[in-house]
């Protein structure tokens, strides 16, 4: 397995600069990925005809790092489920693009947060019908452009779908592609009352990527050893998962130190499983 870092998590920086943070990563950091992603304003124009000079930019700086990228797809303010369909023409063109920016840069992941009911008056089976016929079109997408979209599971809250193993693996049956799977986050697992490492075995022969940070049950993602997620057990039951490991969260302060520290311990756990 390599390990990598979300750009989300330099979101306080004081400059924006993805160039600056990716080969921070690389150079100053030595992880073996990072995660883009593809929203304002961490990504320069993106949604408009402005994202093309950052994704040029973007692909000259990753041309002279010796490091691996996967994508994630923007969704703040969107939702793949959602009834109004001119939303919905929205976040297919916005997660297309995203996928069409992998196969540019050279990822074949693109992560995708499924959608949620917007209200409790709406039927639950037809708001999932919607999120699937789209994740279809995505998929076919993907596909075309040799690239996985990896639905990532969600932290429990109470119009949230795809947070349980069993509508998790009955979203991805329905979508029956090669080209679409899971992106297994184990702080959002460890909101369920179910352990992470449940979520692994139950998942295995979906997963795709793989988010990691640490919790107590809440939603929250923190460094490794701040949370009482059992990540042995969890890198574990993963197996024989070997794609790439990325850390995510929000560090205030003294990002690095903290970075430093996650690898550190998942390096420490890989050398033992």
């Amino acid at each position: 397995m390599e390990v990598g870092i979300s750009t989300q998590i330099f979101w306080d920086y004081e400059k924006l600069d993805m160039g600056y943070i990716l080969g921070h990563i690389a150079d100053d950091l030595k992880f073996d990925c990072a995660e883009i992603h593809c929203q304002g304003p961490m990504f320069r124009g993106w949604g408009t005809p402005k994202a093309k000079q950052t994704k040029e930019e973007i692909k000259d700086i990753l041309s002279t790092l010796d490091i691996g990228v996967s994508l994630h797809a923007p969704y703040h303010d969107l939702n793949i489920a959602t009834l109004n369909l001119g939303v919905r023409k929205e976040v297919i063109k916005q997660v297309s693009e995203c996928i069409e920016t992998a196969s540019y840069l050279g990822s074949r992941i693109v992560v995708v947060h499924p959608g949620y009911l917007a209200s409790r008056k709406y039927r639950k089976e037809h708001v999932i019908e919607i999120m699937v016929r789209n994740f279809k079109t995505l998929a076919r997408l993907s596909e075309d452009n040799g690239v996985w979209l990896c639905m990532e599971n969600i932290s429990s809250k109470p119009k949230a779908l795809c947070v349980h193993i069993k509508e998790i693996r009955h979203i991805c049956d329905l979508v029956d592609s090669d080209h679409f799977g899971v992106c297994l986050d184990s702080a959002h697992a460890n909101t369920t009352g179910l352990s992470p490492d449940h979520f692994a075995e139950g998942l295995r022969d979906y997963v795709s990527h793989v988010h990691i940070s640490d919790n107590t049950g809440i939603d929250d993602h923190l460094p490794i050893g701040l949370g009482n997620i059992d990540f042995e057990k969890f890198l574990k039951a993963l197996k024989p998962y070997n794609g790439c490991i990325i850390i995510e969260g929000w560090l205030p302060r003294n990002q690095d130190y903290f970075l430093r520290w996650d690898k550190k311990q998942i390096d420490d756990i890989l050398k033992r499983i």
